[in-house]
């Protein structure tokens, strides 16, 4: 008996090496087909052969594949182990499936199987991002009371939890703890440090960790100064972003256009528009493939400058290029448009928006309802108003302060109850500004309706 098994070690082994490289290319049903045909042949799968199948259908289909492979795995006679629930129990974090993932867990207690670091891990990825960090720290907690020993990965995901969960200062206080008790500290749990830092605006926080890795043998990567410059640049440190971009520059660690992206876009807010082209211009020499962000940020640095024929060149670059336009890219053009007066352009950049499929751009009906309002065309700006699938508070205060603009003070306490009524707020000043209107009119009745709905 012996023997027979050991007759089919070696093609078994074969079989697993192939469905794995099928697996790895995306080739589910080439894979399957191959198990198929090992089984007319006599040749039994193994656990590895079925694990291996199971992961790949939970990364594909999600958790349901999975199971059923596992179902075809039992009818078999290969009994799960601990890799089989713990790509079953990632499968159901990718998915954002926390009871799934803990059931799963159970299930594999209950079978006698004893879980290792990788069972325990995205089960906690899975309830960090599912918005219960206690419980997710139980389980760390849990693992430690069995004597496993959390590797790498363990720390790194209960760093950036606790990040997300905005309990910065004690993933940093147990980053501590981990170089203090000498653990592996990894150039990616120095990424998840300076970016969840950085996330929570402890920007010198950050610096510090940066400066720290600076002297180890870990080498910061673009992920590290992309993160520390994005930071810089939303907190208002410009000059420190841009120092950190220098250095990226310096030590070449660019390799794609999101770097350049963040520094033109930046550039662009502060209106330094020549150092921002100066920028565009060394990523195009440097022969970047630009994407749709990318155009997207090129193409509103244009129309910020006014040169709307070049921000639509820009346009026809990208689509030759087989990128589509997006939301993004109309909603620029049409504020760009509307900034310089070109209402009827802008309302074509619409209707072509709305050939395409993308009726929810609120923000581009936004810009042309308070272009309208500001060139006092208020009808007009009602009638797109009535138009819209959605409105959010923005519409309605461009509106009621573009209806007290011109006196019609009636009609502006109307649309301000009806986005009460929806849900919606509009800025205190649009609120004075129809009560005001309201009183010097003598509209008492359109004044107490007013402050009904207001309470």
């Amino acid at each position: 008996m012996a023997r027979g098994r050991g007759r089919w070690l070696l093609p078994t082994r074969l079989l697993n090496v192939c469905l794995a490289a099928l697996c790895r290319g995306g080739s589910l049903a080439a894979a399957e087909s191959v198990l198929v045909d090992a089984i007319r042949l006599g040749l039994p799968p193994d656990v590895v052969t079925y694990n291996t199948l199971l992961a790949a259908h939970c990364r594909a289909a999600g958790l349901e594949a999975g199971l059923a492979v596992m179902g075809r795995m039992r009818e078999a006679g290969v009994e799960p182990d601990a890799v089989t629930y713990n790509s079953l129990i990632a499968g159901a974090a990718r998915r954002g499936l926390p009871i799934h993932a803990l059931d799963l867990f159970d299930e594999m207690l209950r079978s006698g199987i004893a879980p290792d670091s990788w069972s325990y891990n995205p089960l906690m990825h899975c309830l960090f991002r599912s918005g219960h960090p206690e419980d997710a720290y139980r389980v760390f907690a849990d693992m430690a009371e069995k004597g496993i020993a959390p590797c790498d990965t363990t720390y790194n995901t209960l760093l950036d939890g606790m990040f997300r969960a905005g309990y910065a200062m004690n993933a940093y206080r147990m980053f501590r703890y981990l170089q203090r008790a000498g653990l592996p500290v990894s150039i990616v749990t120095y990424n998840t440090m300076i970016n969840g830092l950085c996330s929570s605006g402890k920007v010198g926080y950050a610096r510090m960790v940066l400066r720290e890795l600076g002297r180890t043998d870990h080498a910061p990567n673009i992920i590290t100064y992309t993160a520390v410059m994005k930071c810089c640049f939303k907190y208002g440190r410009f000059e420190q972003g841009l120092d950190t971009f220098l250095s990226l520059l310096d030590r070449g660690y660019i390799s794609d256009v999101y770097p350049y992206c963040t520094v033109i876009s930046a550039l662009v807010k502060k209106g330094r528009l020549g150092e921002a082209n100066n920028y565009c211009d060394l990523m195009l020499q440097n022969g970047s493939r630009l994407d749709s962000v990318c155009y997207n940020t090129l193409i509103h640095m244009r129309c910020q400058e006014g040169k709307l024929d070049d921000a639509f060149e820009l346009v026809s670059m990208m689509e030759d290029g087989g990128l589509e336009s997006d939301e993004y890219t109309f909603a620029i053009l049409v504020n760009g448009l509307c900034k310089m007066g070109h209402i009827e352009a802008a309302e074509k950049q619409l209707f072509y928006m709305e050939i395409k499929g993308m009726q929810s751009n609120v923000v581009a009906y936004n810009c042309l309802v308070d272009a309208l309002c500001k060139f006092q065309e208020v009808d007009a700006a009602i009638r797109l108003l009535q138009c819209m699938k959605l409105k959010d508070d923005f519409t309605y205060t461009s509106l009621v302060h573009g209806l007290c603009r011109v006196g019609r003070y009636h009609m502006a306490s109307k649309f301000l109850r009806i986005c009460l009524r929806e849900g919606n707020n509009v800025l205190a000043s649009a609120k004075r500004a129809v009560i005001a209107g309201l009183r010097s009119s003598g509209f008492k009745n359109d004044l107490r309706k007013v402050r009904i709905d207001w309470v």
